[in-house]
């Protein structure tokens, strides 16, 4: 029997799935195919490339600072961050260069921006398909692939069943990250949906302000805030991987592209447009979702409880790895029954 490893959306959450894949096999359970969608994508093509572990160790090792330098955020044309050195860091270290040459058969989904279309890719070079499963609409710029223009495949495929089957898997385990928005429990998660929506904001507005504090012409100390602009600078044309100079770099870019955003969400403003976006999109993640796996439903499926994880949050990996391990061994007599008896 074949079996089938299907890595659903979900942003941050997605380092959920380094967890659980190893929790998988400890358990004895042999993956012999891969489908992922958007950072299932990510994570499927470095445990398909056999360098899981290469990524997890860096995942884990990213503060908040680092993340925000990684994105680049700043305004742009399609999106508010490129994310281009996430990709670069996966195509260089931890994914090989074709389908062919990765060590389980693997395919990842996109969507064609203007026929809504899902485009399937799982043979020739990789290039930037990965990145085009992974361009979360408004967050990231669609990705040109040939005569197409890509975005996330999470708005039509989250959850990447067919996939697995279509690479000739008998048994589908599926991975679901959004399965928190479902209607009975809405309003029970409502405080935790809002938290996370405040931190979301939070991430986009933190490199604001920390310009207000080294450039502001209102600073008590002129000749001061000259030296920590000129030092940033510096700092910035260093290529040595500490917390100071990727924070340093993450303030020079923003003080070139970025704009005014709205300031922190709470009860008595109505929601930033981060909020609005990234809710909005978890919602549509979640109804799409149940929809796809209703008419191509897996033999088991898990789903992880991370109510209380922001979309942006990719510091906390070390944590969502070990969330991922507990969610197995919950269910680990179930996956027993079903595949090792």
């Amino acid at each position: 029997m074949k079996i089938g490893l299907a890595l659903g959306a979900g942003a941050a959450r997605g380092w959920t799935h380094i967890g659980i894949i190893e929790a998988l096999e400890k358990l004895g359970v042999k993956i012999d195919v891969v489908a992922g969608c958007s950072i299932g994508a990510y994570v499927g093509a470095a445990y398909a490339s056999g360098k899981l572990e290469g990524l997890k160790e860096w995942a884990c090792s990213l503060s908040d600072w680092q993340v925000l330098a990684l994105m680049g955020v700043g305004l742009r044309r399609g999106g508010i961050a490129s994310g281009q050195k996430v990709f670069d860091k996966l195509a260089s270290e931890f994914c090989v260069s074709s389908y062919e040459d990765m060590l389980k058969p693997f395919a990842t989904v996109a969507t064609d921006l203007y026929t809504g279309r899902e485009v399937v890719f799982n043979s020739g070079p990789i290039g930037n398909t990965i990145q085009a499963s992974c361009a979360i609409p408004a967050l990231f710029a669609p990705v040109a692939h040939g005569d197409r223009w890509l975005v996330d495949g999470a708005v039509v495929n989250p959850v990447p069943v067919n996939l697995c089957r279509q690479l000739g898997a008998d048994f589908v385990i599926a991975v679901n990250l959004n399965a928190d928005f479902r209607p009975l429990r809405l309003e029970k998660l409502r405080q935790d949906h809002e938290e996370n929506q405040r931190k979301t904001e939070d991430f986009f507005t933190k490199s604001q302000n920390v310009l207000r504090q080294w450039f502001s012409p209102d600073s008590k100390d002129d000749k001061a805030s000259a030296e920590n602009e000129e030092q940033l600078q510096v700092n910035a044309s260093d290529d040595v991987n500490t917390e100071e100079s990727i924070a340093s770099d993450v303030i020079e870019k923003v003080e070139e592209e970025f704009t005014e955003v709205p300031a922190k969400v709470n009860k008595r403003n109505p929601p930033g447009i981060m909020s609005v976006m990234s809710s909005s999109l978890e919602i549509l993640q979640a109804r799409v979702t149940r929809s796809r796996l209703a008419g191509d439903p897996p033999d088991i499926l898990i789903e992880p409880q991370l109510t209380d994880v922001g979309i942006m949050e990719f510091h906390r990996a070390e944590e969502l790895c070990a969330k991922g391990e507990e969610t197995i061994a919950r269910i680990a007599e179930q996956i027993r029954y079903q595949l090792l008896t």
